[in-house]
């Protein structure tokens, strides 16, 4: 079985907003990605978020996120 990888000049990737991530925080069906270092994930993040730091992505995405067809939201800074 082959796997694409697709990238963002290959997909849409719709924006969220503030409104709707505090509205599906505990839904389980998104999962909150903090992009950000190690060092500034301990220090804050959105509490349940998952930390993948930027430079891991495509090392580590396929291990952190296994499920494909689950809604993601990224983000790389403090939560407001």
């Amino acid at each position: 079985m082959a796997f694409e990888i697709a990238t963002l000049d290959s997909i849409e990737v719709p924006d969220i907003s503030h409104a709707e991530m505090v509205a599906r925080l505990h839904d389980p069906s998104l999962k909150i990605v903090d992009v950000l270092g190690v060092d500034s994930y301990r220090q804050e993040h959105i509490p349940g978020a998952i930390n993948l730091p930027m430079i891991e992505i495509e090392s580590r995405a396929r291990q952190v996120l296994p499920d494909l067809k689950a809604d993601l939201a990224l983000y790389c800074y403090r939560p407001t």
